[in-house]
């Protein structure tokens, strides 16, 4: 036999329970994010405690809270006592508006409740802002009555530390269900603080726990997730999340009154268990105290980072990329280095191109990806659809058996098309077609949407470094599975958060069918069906010969 006949040698693959082992061990790693941190037991006084805004929550959450009711009187009567309790004067902000639920036929009024923290050396203020009122017939334990809660809580351990430099404003505001935002509104409209905030951290709940995630961010965004990323013990950011509320117009919530207005600031919420928000389910035993607990830490953390700040001081306005790893730090840089990294990963693939020398395979495994893809997506689509109608209540658990069905069905296509349209593709074309389809996402998104860029860039930088870099391995296995664990790392890693949310934006939410957005369940399993593909293309078989062995097996 000619010497250039003889295949080359091949890397044998360690036993499958190591990559097994690897992958769980990573997946864990992936969802720490979306997991509130435990309650923390012996809280300090200058601490938040989940336990003790929880007694607030009863207190204030015991029947719906609709503007112009009894019920909303009596829970801003409660605030009214809490904050006098904490020795702190607060401030009746009235104002007449139209009966927007129609009970009376005429007018109600809405009334803000304000309260001022004094700092030592003032430029402008850091504002807190939560509503009180509910839609009719819910109790709102969440939605809104646990930032309420949060911001009393928060206002007690200001007042427990130190002074702040900068003043603090507790708004808590009324006629925040109705669209016209009737309290915010008339708020930055007519009271003579609204001029002088400085940074605003608008707290809401979508649902009855979760992390709670930093949605929404107001200009300047980059100086902005660089105090949260200083400040939170707990963060849970990702720009895939703000830069879907910049693609669907923002939060209807009150951060958009000062949002629409250039007002520096966040908006933090949780939103897992969804189909509960705005029914008469949403009831105080309904709070998780671990999600409450990180929503409110993380408040207060940033409070008294950015109330030590000249607030008066002008920042950098440029837009940022970011995401939260395992729920202990922020990774962050510039959106201008986005299309760069794409450009980058472009590089990568070349190389391995150049490589492998087998473009039609190539593109044949980036098109089998590609339908693939689609394929599932469309199918859960039309089963989520008819389940949604089905199960308009589904419970959190449910969902997620749900989920993991979406899983098998993204595994189940993927296993299908390969059998059909992948016969013949040398492994290494196989998996550089499949980086190609994630290359292109993250070219698209980083020319378009740059804060979702990352999802799909770093899988392909980390993937085609592998690709390029696989040749000097030899066939020692136990570097390629180094090699397989940084490509699929940092795939699962930045990934799984992604499908986790995208899938909690697709929930039912039978309380308000406006909000639900159900179609959004494709992009979830778009996400999963490229990492199912991913790792497929990536567990090298031991049996399968790469490009280069064809090549080498042609008579000279």
């Amino acid at each position: 036999m000619h010497p250039s006949m003889a295949p080359s040698r091949l890397p044998s693959r360690p036993a499958p329970a190591a990559r097994w082992i690897a992958l769980a061990v990573l997946l864990v790693f992936a969802a720490a994010p979306l997991v509130p941190p435990p309650l923390r037991d012996g809280t300090s006084l200058e601490d938040f405690s989940a336990a003790r805004a929880f007694e607030h929550i009863e207190r204030i959450a015991r029947e719906p809270r609709p503007i112009g009711t009894r019920g909303n009187e009596r829970a801003r009567a409660a605030i009214v006592e809490q904050l006098r309790l904490l020795g702190l004067e607060p401030e009746l902000q009235a104002q007449r508006v139209r009966d927007y639920y129609g009970r009376s036929g005429g007018s109600v009024d809405v009334v803000n409740v304000l309260a001022r923290i004094p700092g030592t050396a003032p430029t402008k203020a850091v504002a807190l802002m939560g509503h009180y009122d509910t839609v009719p017939g819910a109790p709102g334990a969440n939605d809104d009555a646990s930032a309420v809660a949060a911001m009393l809580e928060t206002g007690r351990a200001l007042l427990a530390g130190p002074p702040l430099r900068s003043d603090v404003i507790l708004l808590f505001t009324d006629g925040e269900e109705p669209a016209p935002r009737f309290g915010s509104s008339a708020f930055v409209a007519e009271h003579p603080w609204a001029a002088g905030i400085g940074f605003l951290i608008n707290l809401e709940a979508l649902g009855s726990g979760g992390p709670s995630l930093l949605v929404e961010v107001s200009a300047p965004q980059g100086w902005v997730v660089e105090q949260y990323a200083a400040a939170v013990a707990y963060p849970a950011a990702f720009s895939f999340v703000t830069t879907t509320a910049e693609l669907v117009g923002g939060s209807n919530s009150d951060f958009a009154t000062f949002r629409n207005r250039g007002v520096p600031g966040i908006e933090l919420a949780y939103l897992h268990g969804s189909p509960i928000y705005h029914t008469s389910t949403d009831a105080p035993e309904r709070v998780s105290l671990r999600s409450l607990q990180q929503q409110g830490a993380n408040m207060l953390a940033l409070v008294r980072h950015v109330g030590r700040l000249d607030l008066d001081a002008l920042h950098d306005d440029s837009a940022s990329v970011f995401f939260s790893v395992a729920g202990l730090f922020v990774v962050r840089y510039s959106a201008a280095w986005a299309l760069p990294l794409a450009l980058l990963a472009g590089v990568a693939l070349a190389v391995v191109g150049w490589r492998e020398r087998a473009w039609l395979r190539i593109l044949q495994s980036s098109g089998a990806t590609l339908v693939t893809t689609a394929l599932a997506a469309a199918a859960a689509l039309g089963i989520w659809i008819a389940l949604a109608g089905w199960r308009h209540s589904m419970g959190l658990i449910e969902s997620y058996v749900f989920l993991a069905f979406f899983l098998a069905l993204a595994v189940t296509v993927a296993v299908a098309v390969a059998r059909l349209a992948r016969r013949g593709i040398p492994v290494g074309a196989d998996a550089l077609g499949v980086l190609l389809a994630w290359w292109g996402l993250g070219l698209f998104s980083a020319a378009c949407a740059p804060g979702m860029s990352y999802l799909f860039t770093w899988p392909a930088v980390a993937g085609g470094l592998v690709l390029v870099i696989r040749p000097v391995l030899g066939s020692k296995p136990g570097l390629h599975f180094v090699g397989w664990a940084l490509a699929a790392g940092v795939a699962v890693v930045l990934l799984v958060p992604a499908v986790d949310i995208f899938y909690q934006l697709a929930q039912p939410r039978p309380g308000n069918p406006d909000s639900q957005a159900l179609p959004f369940v494709a992009v979830p399993v778009v996400l999963l069906t490229l990492v199912v593909e991913f790792l497929r293309s990536f567990w090298v078989r031991r049996s399968e010969p790469d490009s280069r062995t064809i090549e080498e097996q042609k008579p000279a």
